[in-house]
C-alpha cells in the first residue's frame, strides 16, 4: 500500500497534565501494522518520530532532539532509555491498556501506561491517544 498523507493529533496526559499536539505526516498499512511517520519541531530542535502499531502492541521510535524507543505491550514490562540533549534516563515501562480502533473514518491508537525510574519516587502515569485522519492531498510536502 502506498503512503497516505495524514493529520496526526496527539492527546497526552502525564500525571494529570493534558497537552495536545498536531502534526502532518505519513501513514501506511504494512503487513497488518499501522506505520506512521512525522517530524516534531521544538524551536530549532527536530525529532523524527516513527510509530508501528499492531493490534496487540505499539513501538514508538524517536530520533533527534529526543531519542527513545518505547514498546507499549500490555502485560509486559519493557526498558526505555530516554535521551534528551544528552541527558539520559532509564525507565521501566508498564502498559496497563492498549487499543487500536477506527472511529468516524479515523484511526485511533490509545495507550495507558506508567514509567518507573527506580528512584523510589511514585511512577509517572500517562495516557496517549493518537488520532490519524487521512488527507486527500497527495502533494503534502508544502505542509511539512
Amino acid at each position: 500500500m502506498e503512503n497516505k498523507q495524514a493529520s496526526i493529533h496527539l492527546r497526552s496526559v502525564i500525571d494529570g497534565e493534558e497537552t495536545h499536539y498536531d502534526y502532518i505526516g505519513e501513514y501506511r498499512l504494512k503487513d497488518g501494522s499501522h506505520c506512521i511517520a512525522y517530524s516534531d519541531y521544538m524551536g530549532n530542535a527536530i525529532t523524527k518520530v516513527g510509530i508501528e502499531a499492531r493490534e496487540n502492541a505499539m513501538l514508538l521510535h524517536r530520533v533527534g532532539y529526543i531519542t527513545a524507543d518505547m514498546l507499549f505491550d500490555p502485560g509486559m514490562e519493557t526498558v526505555v532509555n530516554y535521551d534528551a540533549l544528552s541527558l539520559k534516563s532509564g525507565f521501566i515501562l508498564h502498559t496497563q491498556d492498549y487499543h487500536v480502533f477506527r472511529e468516524n473514518g479515523r484511526l485511533v491508537i490509545y495507550t495507558e501506561y506508567s514509567l518507573q525510574d527506580g528512584s523510589g519516587e511514585p511512577a509517572i502515569r500517562g495516557t496517549q491517544e493518537i488520532t490519524i485522519t487521512f488527507l486527500e492531498d497527495k502533494n503534502h510536502e508544502k505542509h511539512i
